[in-house]
């Protein structure tokens, strides 16, 4: 196979690297192959981890670094991007929400809140952007966007009048909102980039889905679910809505409360021109995530890019962190490999993580290059 050009353009490989770092190790990979082969990077999110910079890098701006309100109720650091012209903004839920923030100690999402991410968006708002991308993904709470709403002047009250904090044990006291105080985002459009559909309640929801992977017991989720029910009755949101149950049910609030609309994340990246350009331009593309299994056909960032790559007829290599099901997946792309090898420790596998990506992407572009 004749490789002059490749395009690199991975997930995250999550709770191990960012897409930026996956990237990297991917080029190191092609160029000890061949020093002479183009890369062109595209580092990808579909709305969790990486999400700013992957809009950064498709669509240029400056980053804007903040004082905001961790998840854990500490003072931290968030940055996220504005568009060259002012008018745009791109916030990373993650960035000032995510689980990553919070130390494993001390993850509970009874206890957490999404107050920065409103923090960002005020901010923003403030600063004079009329539309506002935000990445929903990798969350610490289980608020429903409580913390959000409060940032924006939203105060909630329970029977007794007494204000709440917004937090993921408030929810089941709301019994009156109250948003006279509420920031104007009339002349403001809000759009949730997101590839999840789950509904803020029930089975599927954000208590019994996503709330165990941040902390929380059986008992916390049954008293999350009990909150997200009472808080959809108190504020009049609509539970069953798809996405609304995104990152601890913040889609629930921006849907509901803020009007905004959904977007999905991984085709924000694959729609867009430089994206677009890149791939008319290459001969091969390599893609990847943390794990590659039957989850990543249900329109996964990786899905996404290799769909849009053989709508170009060129060639796909997936290359995950680990891979299952590769029976089912056939059809995905025309290589698949897995990284790390079938027995080791998750711990292990995470450290050597960057050197096995490198060592993997070398030893497939040497295998095409001798293909005809």
């Amino acid at each position: 196979m004749d490789l002059r050009k490749i395009l690199i353009s991975p997930d995250s490989y999550k709770d191990c690297l960012s897409s930026d770092r996956v990237s990297d190790a991917m080029e190191k990979g092609v160029h000890r192959a061949d020093v002479s082969i183009k890369t062109i990077k595209i580092p990808a999110s579909d709305g969790g981890e990486g999400f700013c910079a992957c809009m950064k890098n498709i669509y240029g701006g400056s980053y804007v670094r903040l004082a905001v309100t961790y998840p854990d109720r500490s003072e931290g650091i968030a940055e996220y991007v504005i568009s060259i012209d002012g008018e745009s903004a791109f916030i990373e839920l993650a960035s000032a929400s995510g689980l990553m923030l919070v130390p494993q100690d001390r993850r509970d999402p009874l206890y957490t809140t999404s107050l920065g991410t409103g923090e960002i968006i005020k901010d923003a708002v403030l600063k004079g952007a009329k539309k506002i991308f935000v990445g929903l993904g990798g969350s610490a709470t289980n608020d429903c966007g409580m913390g959000i709403l409060s940032a924006l002047g939203y105060r909630f009250y329970d029977k007794s009048e007494n204000e709440l904090f917004p937090c993921g044990s408030s929810l089941i006291d709301v019994a009156k909102i109250d948003n006279s105080r509420a920031l104007n985002l009339d002349s403001v459009e809000i759009i949730a980039a997101c590839d999840v559909k789950n509904p803020l309640c029930g089975k599927n929801g954000a208590a019994y889905v996503f709330a165990p992977q941040k902390g929380a017991d059986t008992g916390s989720v049954d008293l999350l679910e009990k909150g997200a029910l009472n808080f959809a009755s108190a504020c009049g949101i609509n539970k069953d809505l798809p996405g609304s149950g995104a990152a601890g049910g913040c889609g629930a609030a921006l849907l509901s409360l803020l009007g905004a609309k959904f977007v999905s994340g991984a085709e924000l990246l694959t729609g867009s021109e430089k994206f677009l350009s890149a791939l008319r331009e290459c001969d091969l593309v390599i893609t990847g995530e943390g794990k590659t299994d039957l989850q990543t056909l249900n329109g996964k960032l990786v899905y996404a890019v290799s769909s849009a790559a053989k709508r170009y007829g060129k060639p796909v290599a997936v290359v995950s962190g680990a891979v299952s099901d590769l029976k089912s997946l056939s059809g995905l792309a025309d290589v698949i490999l897995r990284v790390s090898p079938e027995v080791i420790e998750l711990e292990q596998a995470i450290a050597d993580a960057e050197n096995n990506i490198i060592i993997a992407v070398e030893k497939l572009i040497k295998e095409l290059m001798n293909t005809h």
